[in-house]
């Protein structure tokens, strides 16, 4: 009796990790994909081309991490980005800029799932503050 409640208490517990485990990496991508809208919305405020730069340099460092973390390469997914981050480097951003990044965030996460719609729903939340 003692055996067979030791066994259903250990795979309860296996059970329990796997499923948070799964939890926890996707509120990880999350909060990866947040902090790269949340670069982007300061590129955009940005008072100088300088400030700017800055700012769109560190959104590229976190989408390098999130291609790690989701081991897909989201500039694939999100087309034209590197264009729209250069413009937006120039110190001369303008709203419509991050609408065509949010226009491609959109796009892109009917194709995927996991980690990867965590941090495109991440990169939406942040994005949809950024006035």
């Amino acid at each position: 009796m003692r055996l067979r409640l030791a066994g259903a208490v250990g795979v309860a517990a296996v059970v329990c990790t796997l499923a948070l485990g799964g939890c926890s990496t996707e509120a990880r991508a999350e909060r990866k994909g947040k902090e790269f809208g949340e670069q982007v919305c300061k590129a955009k405020e940005a008072d100088s081309p300088a400030e700017a730069q800055r700012h769109v340099d560190n959104a590229n460092d976190k989408l390098a991490d999130l291609v790690r973390f989701t081991g897909r390469d989201v500039r694939e997914d999100l087309r034209d980005i590197d264009q729209q981050l250069t413009q937006m480097a120039r110190g001369d951003a303008r709203t419509q800029d991050v609408n065509v990044i949010v226009r491609s965030v959109q796009d892109a996460r009917s194709s995927v799932r996991g980690n990867t719609l965590a941090a495109y729903d991440g990169m939406l939340e942040a994005l949809a503050d950024c006035d």
